[in-house]
Formats: C-alpha cells, structure tokens, sequence
C-alpha cells in the first residue's frame, strides 16, 4: 500500500539523448493531491504527541501495522516535507539552531505574560532567545492526528479517487 502506487503512470524518456527516443513507463510524481479531509466526527482521529525518535513510517506500523501507511498520517496532518513539516529530534533541533543563529541565546524579541510579542520595557516583559524560539516552534508540530484504524481503508479509496 504503498504511496506511490496509486499515482497515474506516463511514458518519459528519462535518459534525453537527442535522436535516440526510448520510452519507460514511470510513475508520474508531479501530480499533487491536497484535499482537506471531509471528516466533521473527531472520533475519527485519535490525538498523539510526536515523542523524540518518532517517524511517520514507525507510528505507521504503531497503528496500522504496515508502515507503508506512513503517508496516511502525513495526508491527515497536511504534511507535504517531512524534513521541514515535521518535528526535529532534540539532537537535530540543536544542530539546526547552531548552524542558523550565531549566537542562539541572543535575546530575539520580548513576550508578556500571555505569550504576546512586547517591547522590552515593558512590566514583565520575558526576553526570548532564538534557541527558545525555535524550540516552541519544533514543539507546535508533535502534536498530530492519528486516523483510527478502522476509517484507513476509506481514507486509501479516497486518495485513490483524486489521483484517477
């Protein structure tokens, strides 16, 4: 059930020599299918908190037991880059804020007590740091939805429908 599998197929000669025309049937990749899920009952998806480590495919196999679904919780979670879509390990975080911000515990801007963007003098004001900043953003991407098992095959039919 893998992703790919239900993408149309075209003839493309993938090696483009002049003169010299040679066909292969390949899956055509560049289509693209983003559909918001018509689905109004949240009892249909269960929330799950991405822990450190956990991939698509490895939840995958966590739930539906075939972690060729990989692509269902990235489609319900409209998911399209997983590099940049969703969250980094604490390891990778460190290493990505390292190599953007020079100095990372430089103050980036000012927050209130409700979590507002403030000027510095302000009562209260907490100075933010680059490396708090983009540690809430990583962290705003664990929290994910899980399609129930049981709606995967619904789910599968429909994709196959966009892609016909």
């Amino acid at each position: 059930m893998a992703y790919f599998n239900y993408f149309p197929k075209i003839s493309y000669d993938v090696r483009g020599k002049k003169n010299d025309l040679r066909l292969d049937t390949i899956t055509n990749i560049l289509i693209r299918n983003r559909k918001k899920l018509e689905v109004a009952d949240r009892s249909v998806f269960e929330e799950y908190f991405i822990q450190d480590g956990d991939r698509a495919d490895i939840l995958a196999f966590r739930f539906y037991n075939d972690s060729t679904l990989h692509w269902i919780i990235m489609y319900a979670n409209y998911i399209n880059n997983p590099y940049y879509d969703w969250p980094l390990t604490y390891f990778d975080l460190q290493k990505f804020i390292a190599k953007k911000y020079t100095t990372p515990t430089d103050t980036k801007h000012y927050e209130d007590a409700d979590g507002y963007v403030v000027e510095s003098d302000v009562a209260g004001a907490t100075a933010i740091s680059y490396s708090l900043y983009e540690e809430r953003l990583n962290d705003l991407k664990r929290q994910i939805k899980i399609i129930k098992p049981e709606y995967v095959p619904q789910i599968i039919q429909e994709f196959k429908n966009l892609t016909e």
